[in-house]
């Protein structure tokens, strides 16, 4: 059973294990190198609690994701499942369910993906959402429905 709450300051240690762990080979072949102090540094000064919800699957911390509004827009700025519970229908069930959320708020979703994240890509594409922009290391998407 899937079900989410709210991050408290007790869960920070779970959630840098968890971003580090599913994003160091992406940020890797994004920049070429691992600097685990700086992604922590990064990801510590960009981590927003009061957004940010634990994932979890039978009582299991499974993951979280931090989503944010932007003007008329839902952002799912992070979503991150532990490479343990990945492939197993989680990252689709919650953006899923965000989508029905705003949708239901009359809200768009948008998120930004890194390129070399094929995967992630290909899940947001099979889930609805189109790329509108690019940069260098990131393609910018919303949900085309």
């Amino acid at each position: 059973m899937l079900t989410v709450r709210q991050a408290v300051t007790e869960d920070i240690p779970f959630l840098t294990h968890v971003f580090l762990s599913a994003m160091c080979c992406h940020i890797t072949a994004a920049r070429g190198h691992w600097d685990e102090v700086k992604e922590q540094s990064q990801f510590l000064e960009q981590l927003q609690l009061q957004n940010t919800q634990i994932v979890e699957c039978g009582g299991t911390n499974v993951g979280f994701f931090m989503a944010l509004d932007r003007d008329q827009d839902f952002e799912i700025h992070t979503l991150c499942i532990a490479p343990e519970h990945q492939r197993h229908g989680l990252g689709t069930a919650i953006t899923m369910h965000l989508v029905a959320d705003a949708h239901a708020r009359k809200r768009g979703v948008v998120l930004s993906v890194l390129k070399v994240n094929t995967g992630a890509r290909s899940l947001y594409e099979r889930l609805g959402f189109v790329i509108t922009e690019e940069t260098a290391h990131h393609y910018r998407m919303r949900h085309s429905t």
